[in-house]
Parts: C-alpha cells; sequence; structure tokens
C-alpha cells in the first residue's frame, strides 16, 4: 500500500533539526541557497551522498545566478551585467541560453532581460511607492533591445538591459537534483525549494496548495512523480490605494499583473519549464493562460478573489 502523506505547499516549513530524522523517513538539513531554503525529505536509504552532492550544486548555481552581489569568483550575473561582457562558468551559460529560449517558448510572457525593472520594483515596494509611467516605458524600451551573444564561454549583453534569472533558476536547480537522485537509483523523495517549486517523487502525497494573503488552501489533490510551480507576491508586494503591487512584472506592460493572486502549473515535465511558465501564465489574460496550459499538457490553477480555477489537463 502506498504511504498517503499531506503537505501544505507555498509557505516556508520549519525545521526543528540539526541534521537528517531517520524517525520513519529522512527530513534534511535546508539549505540556504536562492535567498530561500531547499528543503529536502527522502523516503528510502542511501541518501547521504546524494544530499552532500546536491548541496555543493545548489550552492554553486546560487552562487553564479545571483545578481544582486559578486559570488566571490567574480563570474556571477551581477558581474556580468556590470562588465557586460564575462568569461561565465558552464553551469551558468546554460541556464542563460536555456532562458534565452524561453523568450520564444512563451510568446515573450518569460523574459530574462528585466533585471533593472525588476530590481526598480522591488526597490519601490520597499519604499511603498510606484513607479512612474515615463520610467516603466524606458524600461521596457532598453528590455526589448537588449540580446546576448554566446562565444563559448563568454557571454555578451547587447543594449542596456540587465539579466535577471530569477523566474526560473529554483526550477532549474530542481530539474536538476531530480535527474540526479533518478541516475542514482534514488526514487522516493520530495523536493520543495523555496516553496514555490516542488517535486514530487514515487510516493504518494496529498498536497494542498494554500491561499498567498489569508489563511486556508484553494486546492487539494494527490501527486505522485509530479511537478508543481506557483507564481504569487506573497513574499513581495505592497497595498496602495487598494491596489496590490508586487514584483511580478508583466514584460509587456511593465507593471505588476493583476490577473491573478496565485497561479500554479502542475505537470510531469521539465521542472525549469515549469517554473519559467507559472512566471509566464501570471501576467496573461485568463483565456491565454488556459489555452497555454492546455497545449503545453499541464494542469492549471488560477486563484483570483478567492475564487480558484482549477483546468485538469485531459
Amino acid at each position: 500500500m502506498k504511504r498517503i502523506l499531506t503537505i501544505s505547499l507555498f509557505f516556508v516549513l520549519t525545521f526543528l533539526m540539526t541534521s537528517c530524522n531517520t524517525n520513519k523517513y529522512y527530513e534534511c538539513v535546508p539549505i540556504n541557497v536562492f535567498d530561500t531554503y531547499a528543503n529536502i525529505v527522502f523516503y528510502q536509504d542511501g541518501y547521504e551522498d546524494s544530499y552532500n552532492a546536491i548541496k555543493r550544486k545548489l550552492n554553486e548555481i546560487s552562487r553564479d545566478t545571483n545578481d544582486f552581489s559578486s559570488n566571490g569568483t567574480n563570474n556571477s550575473v551581477y558581474d556580468l551585467n556590470i562588465k557586460r561582457e564575462l568569461e561565465v562558468s558552464d553551469t551558468l551559460k546554460d541556464i542563460i541560453v536555456y532562458s534565452n529560449n524561453l523568450i520564444s517558448d512563451t510568446d515573450g510572457y518569460f523574459n530574462p532581460y528585466m533585471g533593472r525593472l525588476n530590481h526598480k520594483w522591488k526597490d519601490a515596494i520597499k519604499e511603498k511607492r510606484i513607479l512612474s509611467k515615463d520610467e516603466i516605458d524606458n524600461e521596457l524600451n532598453i528590455i526589448n533591445n537588449t540580446s546576448i551573444e554566446i562565444n563559448g564561454n563568454l557571454v555578451k549583453i547587447n543594449g542596456d538591459g540587465n539579466i535577471d534569472l530569477g523566474g526560473v533558476v529554483k526550477g532549474y536547480a530542481l530539474e536538476w537534483t531530480r535527474k540526479y537522485l533518478n541516475d542514482h537509483n534514488i526514487t522516493k523523495y520530495y523536493l520543495d525549494y523555496g516553496s514555490s517549486s516542488v517535486y514530487i517523487g514515487d510516493i504518494s502525497i496529498n498536497v494542498k496548495i494554500t491561499k498567498p494573503y489569508e489563511s486556508g488552501y484553494m486546492e487539494s489533490f494527490d501527486a505522485i512523480n509530479m511537478g508543481i510551480a506557483t507564481s504569487n507576491g506573497k513574499h513581495q508586494n505592497m497595498m496602495i490605494d487598494g491596489v496590490r503591487y508586487h514584483h511580478l512584472i508583466n514584460p509587456f506592460t511593465g507593471y505588476p499583473s493583476n490577473n491573478y493572486d496565485s497561479i500554479s502549473v502542475i505537470g510531469n515535465i521539465d521542472n525549469g519549464l515549469l517554473d519559467a511558465y507559472s512566471t509566464a501564465i501570471f501576467s496573461m489574460e485568463e483565456s491565454k493562460a488556459i489555452e497555454f496550459a492546455k497545449n503545453k499538457e499541464l494542469d492549471l490553477i488560477l486563484y483570483k478573489n478567492g475564487i480558484s480555477t482549477y483546468k485538469k489537463n485531459k
């Protein structure tokens, strides 16, 4: 009989252990990466070497994709944005190419060149102010005229835009972990990277997706061998004159998208794609969001004003 567990997703889990807890399952020390925590639970023995390898890789990915500070080796996204041309690691090159390809894959709703605008909105949220239309229009023009050139590991940014990989990096790291574990014959596990990118291995878990701005949950379902990615503004937002502003910016309007309070995509595909798709869908109108998810053969949860719409791919 398969063990049925209940996990409430999309809030920061609190762990009381200082090492892996071996009571029925192995709940490991959270890994501090991507300005959040990666939580890993194993449901089989022989995980120790894998956990240490995953920790090393996640730290590498987190350092390389950091766009707020140098990683100490001077080849992070932060360094690339400053120098405009940089010899980067194989990992960072792969993520940049991966993200660049997602622009066309999402009809432009995912754009990795929004770094300047994203940072400006995050600063504005902290200061509780709204960016001016002129400032936003200027940034959109910069984004639309930014591209990259890659020659070996040499990456060059053309234009004045900055790279921001925050909308894909947790999913990319999650997918690397999933492949690594499966290659090492570890199949029973639960991965939660920042509560917005989750993968459930070969074990049945009842998932409850919590509401972003109130108590309770919007949907509950059983999952096995399944990825779940969510996007909402729970952790970075402000209210001004009854309007909520957050860090999820529509790449076409330059403003925070308020089509939904939260969206989740569910499917057994590349978790990096799931992460990017959740970012992209958050800015889409409902009809386009539903059509996009259907074409990608994904289940979709749209949540707005206390109403949850769950579109299952048949």
